[in-house]
């Protein structure tokens, strides 16, 4: 994949190969402190409202394989977890999607490509004070063995652990901290999604992954990793679990404060999560930042880039 990169244009382009999503332009836009993130279907029209879609828990309307929001007019975005966990790696707070499709592409099953469109335009420091909720109390979130125990913090903690019945897989476990931004590019942004055979062709069934294939997703069989190119890091299969999350989990709508112990997690467990942390408001305070410490500024784009295959 080719990045073009046109500066001092106050736009962030990302065009896609239509192998990837058939006939669709993304475009990330800059946007105003305190917008957040927020999705525009450019395919569609409606007579009343309009086609635009919040990233927030609240508005989930689906979150088993992957994850799916949707607006008072029914319009939807399936499938925002790998950008949204680029722009909470990247610390974007403030950024408008354009689309002209219900789901955006897979691309090559990570978060990697948005980080490096991310990373070629640079990005612009806002001078309003950033919000970030802050854990209070200790909550633990149970669903049968899946659990998230969650801790107050003075940093965006995660340790996570998974187990599958898969001799590729088993149990992997791996703790990381979002804070340290370095280290999301290099050890979770180009960790690959992974699913076993009949998952891939259940989603295919429902419209989903659109252009999916060896090429953007680890695929396991009965016997093993299906696909001939090695895995890109040790215990990727978790550290992919922990981009889901650090995506997902910005569907609150700031940064955080706390420390998350996963066992056994998924889109589904996390939206749960969220909706009970939110539901108390003595489990959680929103705290503002100053502009001047570095990894709390809000930031938006600057500049242009194009994406060709």
């Amino acid at each position: 994949m080719k990045l073009v990169t046109t500066p001092a244009i106050r736009t962030a382009l990302f065009i896609f190969d239509k192998v990837l999503i058939e006939h669709s332009n993304i475009s990330v836009n800059p946007a105003p402190a305190d917008t957040g993130i927020v999705f525009k279907r450019n395919d569609l029209k409606v007579s009343h409202g309009d086609t635009i879609i919040k990233a927030n828990y609240q508005n989930v309307i689906k979150s088993d394989l992957c994850t799916k929001i949707a607006n008072e007019n029914n319009i939807s975005v399936s499938t925002i977890e790998h950008i949204m966990s680029a722009f909470h790696g990247m610390k974007i707070d403030n950024a408008i999607v354009e689309l002209d499709t219900d789901e955006m592409p897979i691309l090559d099953g990570s978060a990697v490509e948005y980080v490096r469109g991310i990373e070629s335009v640079g990005v612009k420091y806002l001078s309003s004070k950033k919000k970030i909720i802050r854990i209070l109390r200790p909550i633990i979130f149970r669903n049968n063995e899946s659990y998230i125990k969650v801790q107050p913090s003075e940093e965006f903690q995660i340790d996570y652990t998974i187990n599958y019945d898969h001799q590729s897989i088993k149990t992997q476990q791996f703790s990381f901290n979002l804070d340290q931004e370095i280290d999301y590019k290099k050890i979770i942004s180009n960790c690959r999604t992974f699913g076993f055979k009949h998952e891939v062709d259940y989603l295919r069934e429902k419209g989903l992954i659109a252009g999916g294939s060896f090429d953007n997703a680890i695929v396991l069989d009965d016997h093993g990793i299906m696909n001939k190119n090695p895995l890109r890091q040790e215990k990727e299969f978790v550290k992919h679990k922990i981009l889901d999350f650090i995506g997902d989990i910005f569907l609150l709508g700031s940064s955080i404060k706390g420390s998350f112990e996963i066992y056994k997690g998924g889109h589904r467990l996390t939206h749960d999560l969220m909706k009970s942390i939110m539901s108390d408001d003595s489990n959680w305070i929103f705290e503002d930042h100053t502009p001047y410490n570095l990894k709390l500024k809000n930031i938006d784009y600057i500049e242009e880039v194009s994406v060709a295959i």
